[in-house]
């Protein structure tokens, strides 16, 4: 990456997913990341499901600009898949919850290359709360974990809470704070007092600054003020806005606290509004990080926030730094609002905390997180009890021609739903579980793997594998075992062995019967393989017992690729017709094969159709126990 940035290799093209520009945090921390990445030379992309929102004016003149036009995140999903399509970025960052799943689903659904970054900015725990929407999210988060080649979370409350709600493994999850203070902070900060209450210093002045919304709990902080107000002189100015603005305008005038409360509303600039007052107060219900309470540290300002999960008892040192008081409690609030004594905190030790919040240090943390994702290989993906391999046809072809196996059996299988609901025998799924490459033939298994995170766009059949594979340059360095089913199989294949030019290095025996119950025939088997010595065992006597056979004397056998095929090698013989090229693009070939044998495959079908949910739901189950362990 340093390599990159330096100009000696193309920079990553780095694209941040977001809804719009609101005046949120988040939406801030994103736009000064995004400038201290661009200065570090990496290219970057904003794409914005609307592109709408007060922030828009504090866009870089130099940041390329991606509006995809639909407000709703499941309705952008197509769109960011075209997206991700043409621009090919290297690296997809996404944030907030339900943005979050759209893009773990826009990545697979793409099929490309693209590695994907969510970013988790509050405590799922807290936000179920909020409606079924969200409660939702751990569930789907759990499901689709596997897309996301990195997660992070802005603090260590909010990891430790994304890992026990979903059950991510709590090492997946990388830490980086919010970039709060960057270089012009110091210059946004040191306006003048924008209200004559912060200029006359009659009482103390607290602010209160961020949207006024339930999370909030703008309310405790008005009951708190009536309280303290009894006692004492003091003023609450409160920047920002939101839904809850009219009912609290209400609230003030009800409780007669009106002349002590001053509503500026949304300020693009709340820096001179922290730093000139006399505390900066939060009652929040729940914070991901609490930016401004590092806004406030950074201008030497003390604060009084609600201890609530997750960022402010971090921020704030368990209080070393501030007062923390219980959340939704009015009269500890004011409590701590009535004793509060600046002078007891050191501006410069505030300040001192603040510089783990700088846009410098966020920005260094990705570019790390960036260099390691990218330098990763891709990956295969647990699902269904088989680790399912990302390679596309031509690099498994590749695989078995060019290398010589020189220690064990290496098994290769093609997996469809008949195979997904056989994974019951304990034998056959020993065998998947143990294979050296799990190729999905199947469309509904290739598109479960997907969901759970596969960088594959396009079945892997047997078919096509062996197609490639006995074309393949390299196939010639191999000795070749080939078991088939029938006399008549055999012949032909002897024909053929000699047409293309491998009849010397091909030997080929048709099977017992009974293979799968005659223990004699299947030590007699493994000995003419074991005299043979191959490098290549193909094996086309179908599911379960070509799997079967080859794991349960995997010790026996030579070293040597095992590829199990089923009717692959009869097709390339013209003994058996396959689905035609329109059928198969469509992954349509099992209701071709139905079509023209419904009597032998439709009852398979309809038990491995109406087992695969079943299977699914175990899988996502088993992926939950085994994150929590």
């Amino acid at each position: 990456m340093t390599d990159r940035v330096a100009g000696t290799r193309k920079p990553p093209h780095i694209a941040f997913y977001m809804q719009d520009l609101s005046s949120g945090g988040v939406e801030r921390m994103r736009l000064t990341l995004i400038e201290a990445l661009q200065q570090r030379g990496l290219d970057v992309t904003l794409v914005l499901a609307v592109k709408r929102g007060p922030l828009l004016l504090l866009l870089p003149a130099t940041l390329n600009i991606v509006e995809l036009g639909e407000r709703r995140p499941i309705f952008t999903i197509a769109k960011l898949v075209q997206f991700l399509r043409v621009a090919k970025p290297d690296i997809l960052v996404s944030s907030l919850d339900h943005n979050n799943i759209a893009a773990l689903l826009a990545c697979r659904l793409s099929g490309g290359s693209t590695r994907l970054i969510i970013c988790q900015h509050n405590a799922l725990s807290a936000e179920r709360v909020l409606g079924w929407k969200y409660r939702l999210v751990p569930w789907a988060y759990r499901l689709f974990q596997s897309h996301a080649d990195g997660i992070v979370a802005v603090s260590h409350g909010v990891a430790i809470d994304l890992s026990k709600t979903t059950g991510i493994a709590r090492g997946n999850i990388s830490v980086i704070y919010n970039p709060v203070i960057d270089a012009g902070f110091l210059q946004r900060a040191a306006g003048a007092a924008p209200h004559d209450w912060l200029l006359a210093k009659h009482a103390p002045v607290f602010v209160f600054v961020g949207r006024l919304t339930a999370q909030k709990d703008v309310f405790t902080l008005f009951a708190a003020m009536a309280l303290l107000l009894r006692q004492s002189r003091a003023c609450l100015i409160v920047v920002g806005q939101g839904e809850d603005e009219p009912a609290l305008r209400r609230y003030a005038c009800k409780a007669a606290i009106a002349h002590a409360v001053a509503f500026v509303g949304y300020q693009a600039n709340p820096l001179p509004w922290i730093r000139h007052a006399d505390a900066l107060v939060l009652s929040s219900r729940y914070e991901g990080l609490g930016n401004v309470i590092v806004e406030a540290l950074a201008c030497g300002i003390p604060v009084i926030a609600t201890d609530c999960p997750h960022g402010p008892s971090e921020v704030l040192r368990a209080g070393s730094l501030g007062r923390l008081v219980p959340v939704g409690d009015p009269a500890a609030l004011a409590k701590a609002m009535s004793n509060f004594n600046p002078s007891s905190f050191d501006p410069a030790q505030l300040r001192a905390r603040a510089e783990n919040f700088t846009a410098g240090a966020c920005a260094d943390a990705h570019v790390e997180l960036f260099e390691k994702i990218l330098s990763e290989k891709i990956k295969s993906v647990h699902a269904l009890g088989m680790d399912v391999s990302p390679l596309r046809c031509d690099e498994v072809a590749d695989a078995i021609a060019t290398e010589i196996v020189q220690e064990g059996v290496k098994l290769v299988v093609t997996p469809n739903l008949d195979h997904v609901r056989r994974l019951r025998h304990p034998e056959f799924s020993a065998a998947y579980a143990g294979a050296r490459l799990v190729c999905p033939d199947g469309l509904p298994v290739l598109l479960y793997a997907r969901l759970r995170g596969l960088k594959l766009r396009s079945r892997v059949t047997g078919c096509e594998v062996f197609a490639r594979l006995i074309r393949h340059d390299n196939l010639r360095q191999h000795r070749i075992f080939l078991i088939v089913e029938s006399r008549v199989t055999a012949v032909a294949a002897s024909l053929w062995a000699h047409a293309i030019g491998l009849a010397d290095r091909i030997e080929i025996t048709v099977a017992p019967l009974r293979l799968d119950s005659d223990e004699a025939a299947q030590s007699e088997l493994v000995q003419s393989i074991v005299q043979a010595a191959p490098t290549l065992l193909i094996i086309t006597l179908g599911a379960p017992v070509s799997e079967v056979f080859v794991h349960r004397h995997r010790h026996a056998l030579p070293p040597c690729w095992a590829l199990c095929v089923g009717q692959a090698l009869r097709v390339e013989l013209a003994l058996a017709r396959r689905a035609p090229a329109l059928w198969q693009a469509f992954g349509l070939e099992w209701l071709w094969r139905l079509v023209h044998e419904p009597r032998r495959l439709l009852s398979r079908y309809a038990s491995s159709l109406a087992w695969f949910p079943v299977a699914i739901w175990r899988d996502v189950s088993r992926s939950g126990r085994r994150q929590r362990g």
